[in-house]
């Protein structure tokens, strides 16, 4: 199954959004809040190099902001690849 991150911060409306549909959704997924987290802050730069929150990834694929079409898109090609 491939593991869903949401890298967000506490006072971002947007992150809380974002974490708030994916819940709705039922989907699982890591929360990794880089204002607490140095190594998570350090992982959205260097590896993802987005400097953006909230940030969506899943395996390969990654949304920022809060577009739910384009998080549903995601979510519905992570079933398709599990099944």
């Amino acid at each position: 199954m491939v593991k869903i991150k949401v890298y967000s911060q506490p006072m971002c409306n947007v992150c809380h959004d974002l974490k708030e549909y994916l819940t709705t959704k039922g989907v699982e997924f890591e929360d990794l809040d880089i204002t607490a987290n140095r190594d998570a802050l350090n992982e959205m730069i260097k590896e993802h190099r987005i400097r953006t929150v909230p940030l969506l990834v899943a395996g390969d694929r990654k949304s920022t902001g809060f577009n739910p079409a384009e998080v549903d898109a995601i979510i519905s090609g992570l079933e398709k690849v599990e099944k």
